[in-house]
């Protein structure tokens, strides 16, 4: 039995990237990689009804790839998602960590936060020593921003 050769086929190399692309969207975060998965998409239609050489497959890939990502990847992201998402703010906010490096206004620390260290900033003019128990108030990627606890927070 002979089975088609898919293998040279331009227009399925390029649809199976775009795929790959959106597919890899669901495991990493940032709303990035599917943009590069439409660019793809793009030159998979355009090889599909047009006999295109390489040179020009790749740099209209590139080209819708990057355009779309500038133009429209602020519509797919809710500005929620931009700063904190909620349900990752309520994971954080208002919680207690450890510090774990001294925290000083302007000379980031690290603290202990659910099993994990953290980089931290604080605003407070108060150092945060090694052991001391801080607040976290905010939250950005890896970074913490803690404060330290008010004495009615400090709980015995």
């Amino acid at each position: 039995m002979n089975l088609p050769d898919f293998s040279l086929n331009p227009s399925l190399i390029w649809f199976l990237i775009g795929l790959s692309c959106v597919i890899a969207e669901f495991s990493l975060p940032g709303v990035i990689i599917v943009f590069f998965g439409a660019g793809a998409w793009v030159v998979a239609i355009m090889t599909y009804f047009m006999d295109i050489n390489v040179t020009l497959q790749v740099s209209v890939f590139t080209v819708t790839s990057i355009m779309a990502l500038i133009l429209l990847r602020k519509k797919f992201i809710s500005p929620s998602d931009e700063s904190e998402n909620s349900d990752v703010a309520d994971e954080f906010i208002g919680k207690i960590a450890v510090v774990k490096e001294p925290v000083i206004k302007g000379k980031p620390g690290r603290v202990m936060f659910k099993g994990a260290t953290w980089k931290a900033e604080t605003t407070s003019d108060e150092v945060l020593n090694e052991g001391c128990r801080v607040k976290i108030v905010g939250q950005e990627s890896i970074w913490l921003y803690v404060e330290p606890l008010k004495k009615e927070e400090v709980k015995i």
